[in-house]
């Protein structure tokens, strides 16, 4: 069965997304009953064919008494620490397979697991997830099981061919990397590679496949990445604008991470595409949640900007469970190991009772006070401020 809309219930009533756009809104308990009872779909969120039939992945609340989320909305799946390329700024060194992988089996389980428990998104990232052998066969898994399928590639690797599977095997959006313009991406990613993203995302384009570009902001490439905001922005593809942390390869680029005076830099000159078109969002670059629409009242708060823990799990390639790959990156202890977990509703009911956030979350006001430090939301950045101020004092 091919599944266009996934719900997943909840306290409040359900959590929908829209398989086919990648839409997702919070529907109250009597919308999820009208849905369930008639396929009758609130008339705002009725995007095509008013009498299309819905094939409705549903999956029922497992706790009635927990105030948050039943479930994450996202997955992100590091299949493999492999990748093509070098990059300066990598984030987690990817280069090489590490130890203890997950076998294509284990990911499979994994897979099916998660979308028992509920899960509505899978982004299957790396190192680049096209080097792995099997990729195409979790892509397909995942589509078919009512998830939406994501991948997180630096485009390098995608031809006419692979964009064509991608699409075969239900891939519904692509996340591509690119770091301003050609001679600076080059300089990043190696040389040669921008010309190689930039032929992926016509690929991808041509397939139907949607397209957001992530692009990684530092002191050394600002003006660059201004520039590819401004040029993706007219051609109405959706841009990224990612912070920069120092950890992985990243450790070695010195000074390159924005102030808070540099953040209004780039919001200066990115006024207009930020104020008439909807294209340009990132990190302190406009904060909104660009996949929800809070249509209706929630019982609790969400922390805004940061998904980490609430709504997104990370699940590296040796089936360590983070909150988030900034903080797996950083050496931030894991959850758990998805080896460990049988049952994935208790695993995050038993997350969320114990609030294993709790500190992160209590340093948020006291890094926020600090001067020429960017306001933030995002549990891996304080993380940093801390680890900077734990090596100053061991020095």
């Amino acid at each position: 069965m091919e599944y266009n809309i996934n719900i997943r219930e909840e306290l409040f009533g359900g959590t929908l997304l829209n398989l086919e756009n990648g839409k997702r809104s919070y529907i109250n308990s009597q919308e999820l009953k009208e849905i369930l009872e008639n396929d009758k779909l609130p008339r705002d969120l009725i995007s095509e064919n008013v009498n299309k039939k819905n094939n409705i992945k549903f999956t029922s609340l497992d706790v009635k008494k927990l105030k948050n989320f039943s479930f994450a909305d996202i997955a992100f799946i590091e299949v493999t620490r492999a990748c093509n390329l070098r990059c300066k700024h990598c984030l987690n060194n990817s280069g090489e397979i590490i130890n203890n992988q997950l076998t294509t089996e284990e990911i499979f389980n994994l897979i099916k697991k998660l979308a028992m428990a509920g899960i509505q998104e899978i982004r299957f990232t790396g190192g680049e997830p096209l080097v792995h052998k099997d990729i195409y066969r979790m892509i397909e898994l995942a589509t078919n099981l009512g998830i939406y399928t994501s991948i997180g590639t630096n485009g390098t690797l995608i031809d006419k061919k692979v964009a064509k599977k991608l699409k075969d095997v239900g891939l519904k959006k692509a996340v591509v990397s690119l770091d301003g313009t050609r001679k600076k991406h080059d300089e990043i990613r190696g040389k040669g590679n921008y010309d190689k993203t930039i032929l992926s995302i016509k690929y991808l384009q041509e397939q139907g496949i949607q397209i957001k570009i992530n692009s990684v902001i530092m002191r050394s490439n600002i003006e660059d990445v201004i520039i590819l905001a401004k040029k993706l922005n007219k051609m109405k593809i959706d841009v990224f604008i990612r912070r920069f942390i120092e950890s992985g390869r990243g450790e070695k680029l010195e000074n390159n991470v924005l102030s808070r005076q540099d953040y209004d830099y780039v919001r200066e000159k990115l006024s207009y595409e930020l104020k008439k078109e909807p294209y340009v969002r990132g990190h302190y670059i406009r904060l909104s949640d660009e996949s929800s629409n809070n249509r209706i009242e929630l019982p609790f708060e969400i922390r805004k900007g940061c998904k980490a823990g609430q709504r997104a799990i990370v699940i590296t390639p040796n089936g360590d469970i983070h909150f988030c790959g900034f903080l797996a990156a950083q050496d931030f202890p894991p959850i758990d190991n998805i080896r460990n977990i049988d049952n994935w509703n208790k695993f995050w009911n038993d997350l969320q009772r114990q609030n294993k956030l709790e500190i992160l979350e209590k340093n948020l006001d006291r890094y926020n006070g600090l001067p020429n430090i960017q306001p933030t939301n995002c549990l891996a950045y304080v993380q940093r401020m801390i680890n900077i101020e734990n090596n100053k004092i061991k020095e």
